[in-house]
């Protein structure tokens, strides 16, 4: 059989195989099968073969996370998963080989792998390599265990706090997160795909910006504002990475879910976006149509909806119950489902599934969570520290401190590093809902699937330090005590024992300088501050946590603030109170060792701010890259209580030494606008700095944004020393959708800018473009704009 042969082109083995292929079958590989139909013994984790061909009887698309739904080890993870592959390719009708699937934000979500830091301070590098090769370590882990579909990344721009997911996002900028996409999708696909993981893009489109910060509320937006800002990260990972899936959003558009949007999910994302993978639902994504969304009567609807819309593979199993009937009822078009199972069957012959199906077993503890992965998760760890405030030097701390006090309530736990899509915080709820229920119980609702005598706290990273415990190995001179202060983030059940502030005062009343390390836990429900559906009408630290950082002031004793936060916060408060704040993030496995080095200087930190945090929630939106009007207030100028500018611009960030700006210049070529200039350290110790380039384009036809982020480079200088940076702007990479809805880039005044933020503008020029015609017409958006930096040996 041609599907069989190794030497014929996937589309010769695909289109051979697709017409060998029964209804139920094509069916079946647009769908999943649940774990608990083909489990016989949760205990043991044990395949039924029986229970498989009696709920599984035509085969399926994909099987999603054997490690992410388990306490199983990577090994017996891959032992798990050649069994179930072992049946679907040995003693099936046609041998169709499935996919397994698991998220892959910040990490692969499977006990024991590489916990890298989370997006939100990934972003903060201003350096999308690391991300790259991040990436690259999660495919080399999922190629180990079997896994080869990813659930990421999220290049989602988000500008509402409010928004429990935000976290997830690289933050507030379109440049950036395109930048960090592109990289992300390189390295989890690779240059061949037969080593590679499929990438999917989330969540299509323009997720963070609902009504209220609310998961799954209505968006209000224009199809210019989609195409310029919010769809742009995606087109970048679409046409510069390769991106072989998107997942479509819950939410709806223009009073139309997107599950159901064949204007978005086909004129945008295919027609202007060029678009050709597979297009997925989100998780029960189909049913929101019908039961949160309302907009049908049926689930038997939303699946016509969904499939005629353009999804044509579900995290679901809505077209597993009615799209047959459907079909046979004349009701979908049989073309529909051919052309999207064609995508699946492409996509599994290309990974080279139907002729090496199985992993080495024996190999994988060699290839997960490796030396090398975990020292990048340091190296980025200790990248995406952020110094926010540093009153009179405070920091680095004195190697000879008497006695240092470490205060909060994540000061000594291992929740301080965890993100919502980190194991084991995403299935911290399963585990717990899986607690008490008997075999048959967590079989049918197949929710965490564990050992008897699997503890919650077995599934963190066994050798990971805390915080208190990483400051105390960095300090052997120094006494360092701990106490937590409150018993947790937010007194979720009004525990009586809650406030242990007397207890941390005392300790703390001596001590040479307090650090307080707070912020929030995040996770999938239960007590957590930040995550999905964890969305807040407050942007601030918990009142419970403010309190603390209060009598801690009161002490007269110097306060460092820590913050493991997923979310951005407003800090207004803080600011004000605090000596010093580093903002760190939930920072992965080496976040507390990172935290420690930046705190005693070992490390000098050099993140910037990926999102604008503002005075108070009601400045929101607050983002950088506004139209004018949007940092405007007519005619008064200010609010009633307070003026419109942020507490922290979008780029921010301090460092222990300092940098000025020298000899910048500015030139028009052809293609675009150069830019040169020469950033010195005239501190006394090496340092990191990001050099930005913005863009302000006047007189349009359409509004644009006051600034937009269009280059950046992050270069480290020794004390004393400079580097040269070249920047080249290509005009093709600040074009935008004009009256008509063509992209171009009009005679415009163009002001180029050079700074080491958003507001701390070093250098200036403005250019009158002018072209014939009176515009320029750009088939192709530029989405990465040249950079080279030259450090002169010393």
């Amino acid at each position: 059989m041609t599907y069989k042969d190794a030497s014929r082109s996937a589309r010769e083995r695909t289109e051979d195989l697709l017409e060998q292929m029964t209804l139920e079958e094509k069916i079946a590989q647009l769908t999943s099968a649940r774990m608990g139909s083909m489990i016989s013994d949760v205990q043991n984790f044990i395949f039924s073969e029986d229970l498989t061909n009696k709920n599984v009887p035509h085969g399926c698309g994909y099987i999603s996370r054997i490690g992410g739904a388990t306490d199983l080890l990577p090994t017996e993870m891959a032992r798990a998963m050649n069994t179930i592959q072992k049946h679907f390719v040995e003693k099936t009708r046609l041998g169709i080989p499935v996919l397994f699937m698991t998220e892959a934000t910040s990490g692969v979500l499977s006990r024991n792998h590489t916990l890298f830091p989370q997006n939100i301070g990934a972003g903060a590098m201003f350096d999308e390599e690391p991300v790259r090769r991040m990436a690259d370590a999660m495919r080399r882990e999922m190629i180990a265990t079997g896994e080869r579909w990813a659930l990421g990344p999220v290049v989602d721009v988000i500008r509402d706090h409010r928004y429990g997911r935000y976290e997830e996002s690289f933050g507030e900028d379109v440049y950036l997160t395109s930048r960090y996409g592109a990289a992300y999708v390189q390295g989890l696909q690779s240059d061949d795909l037969t080593q590679g993981i499929i990438a999917t893009l989330k969540h299509f489109v323009a997720q963070g910006i609902s009504d209220g910060g609310r998961n799954c509320g209505p968006v209000h937006i224009t199809d210019r504002e989609l195409l310029d800002g919010y769809a742009v990260p995606f087109e970048a990972a679409i046409r510069d990475a390769g991106a072989l899936s998107v997942m479509a959003a819950y939410h709806e558009i223009d009073q139309i879910p997107v599950h159901a949007s064949s204007h978005i999910l086909r004129d945008l994302l295919r027609d202007k976006l060029g678009f050709e993978g597979l297009t997925v639902s989100d998780g029960n994504g189909i049913q929101l149509i019908q039961s949160f969304q309302e907009y049908c009567e049926t689930q038997e609807e939303s699946v016509k909806l969904a499939i005629e819309a353009g999804i044509e593979c579900e995290l679901d199993f809505m077209f597993e119950r009615y799209l047959q009937g459907l079909v046979e009822k004349g009701e979908v078009q049989l073309e529909l489902v051919d052309a999207a199972v064609r995508k699946v069957l492409d996509l599994k012959f290309r990974l080279g599934l139907f002729d090496r199906p199985y992993v080495d077993e024996t190999a994988v503890d060699a290839s997960v969570c490796t030396p090398d992965m975990v020292e990048l998760s340091k190296e980025m760890a200790l990248r995406t520290m952020t110094l926010l405030k540093n009153d009179g030097g405070l920091l680095p701390l004195k190697s000879s401190l008497g006695k240092v006090a470490v205060i909060g309530p994540l000061a000594h736990v291992k929740e301080f590093a965890y993100s919502d899509y980190s194991y084991p915080a995403h299935i911290e709820d399963m585990y717990y809902h899986s607690e008490g229920l008997t075999e048959e119980e967590v079989l049918a609702r197949t929710l965490f699937f564990k050992k008897k005598d699997t503890r919650y706290e077995d599934l963190y990273h066994q050798d990971m330090p805390t915080v208190y415990e990483a400051l105390r190995s960095a300090l052997p001179q120094s006494e360092v005590v701990y106490a937590t202060g409150i018993k947790d983030t937010f007194d979720y059940n009004g525990d009586a024992d809650f406030d242990q502030i007397e207890a941390a005062l005392e300790l703390a009343k001596d001590a040479d300088v307090i650090v307080a390390v707070c912020g929030d836990t995040s996770g999938m429900g239960r007590e957590n501050d930040s995550g999905e559906s964890t969305d807040r009408v407050e942007i601030c630290l918990s009142h419970e946590q403010k309190k603390l950082l209060r009598a801690l002031k009161n002490t007269g004793r110097p306060v460092v603030l820590v913050l493991c936060n997923a979310r951005p916060l407003e800090l207004l408060e803080e600011s004000q109170s605090m000596d010093a704040i580093l903002e760190a993030w939930k920072p992965g496995m080496k976040g507390a060792e990172a935290i420690a080095e930046t705190l005693t200087g070992a490390y000098n930190p050099g993140g910037k701010l990926s999102v604008t945090l503002p005075k108070a929630l009601g400045q929101l939106p607050v983002h950088y890259s506004q139209l004018a009007t949007g940092h405007k207030q007519f005619w008064r100028g200010k609010y009633l209580e307070m003026d419109l500018a942020p507490l922290y611009p979008f780029g921010y960030g301090l460092s222990y030494t300092t940098f000025e700006a020298e000899n910048a210049r500015f030139e028009q070529t052809d293609s675009g606008i150069k830019v040169t200039a020469d950033v010195r350290n005239a501190g006394d110790r090496e340092g990191d700095q990001v050099v930005q380039v913005y863009v302000r384009k006047k007189y349009a036809s359409v509004l644009q944004p006051e600034r937009e982020l269009k280059a950046y480079k992050r270069v480290s200088i020794p004390a004393g020393g400079r580097a040269s940076l070249e920047f080249e702007i290509a005009f093709d990479s600040i074009g935008y959708h004009d009256l008509d809805m063509n992209l171009v880039l009009e005679n415009v005044q163009l002001d180029v800018m050079l700074g080491f933020s958003s507001q701390d503008i070093r250098a200036e020029e403005t250019f009158k473009l002018a072209f014939e015609g009176g515009k320029r017409e750009i088939e192709r958006r530029v989405f990465a704009n040249a950079s080279n930096v030259t450090v002169p040996a010393r």
